[in-house]
């Protein structure tokens, strides 16, 4: 099974982790790691470490961190370099955690998606979940048409 762990600043992944759970139910195999203000950041690596090996199936690990080049997503880095090699290899760190990533990423855990595909799908549910709208994009004449329902 695909091993998930959310690495953010603050609360951010307990908070990501219990949205997903209003959605889906409970889940599986997923950790979850936090900068606190004051927190040491070699701690956190540790702490990072130890949630990948403890998520570890021998399936591959992605690793959600919520900034590129902070801390959470820094650590990430340098804790995968200490991994054995095989380990090292099937571990894949996605910035700009946010829920739709995390909410495909345990999609691809139940649907047992290898971790290269799952990695590239989490990173582009990420993108295309982001949009904008605003009144101005709404054509008033289809707003009319819509109310003769």
């Amino acid at each position: 099974m695909l091993g998930i762990v959310i690495a953010t600043h603050g609360k951010l992944s307990d908070g990501l982790k219990d949205s997903a759970e209003v959605i889906m139910g409970a889940t599986q195999n997923i950790a979850t790691v936090s900068l606190n203000q004051g927190d040491d950041i070699q701690k956190l690596g540790q702490k990072i470490k130890q949630a990948v090996q403890e998520v570890n199936q021998g399936d591959g690990v992605v690793v959600l961190v919520d900034l590129v080049s902070a801390s959470p997503y820094n650590q990430s880095l340098l804790i995968i370099s200490e991994l054995e090699s095989e380990l090292q290899h099937s571990v894949h760190v996605i910035s700009g955690a946010n829920l739709p990533m995390l909410l495909e990423a345990i999609n691809h855990q139940i649907l047992g998606t290898a971790v290269d595909q799952a990695a590239q799908a989490i990173a582009e549910q990420g993108t295309g979940s982001v949009t904008t709208w605003h009144v101005s994009m709404v054509d008033e004449n289809d707003a009319e048409e819509d109310d003769d329902f």
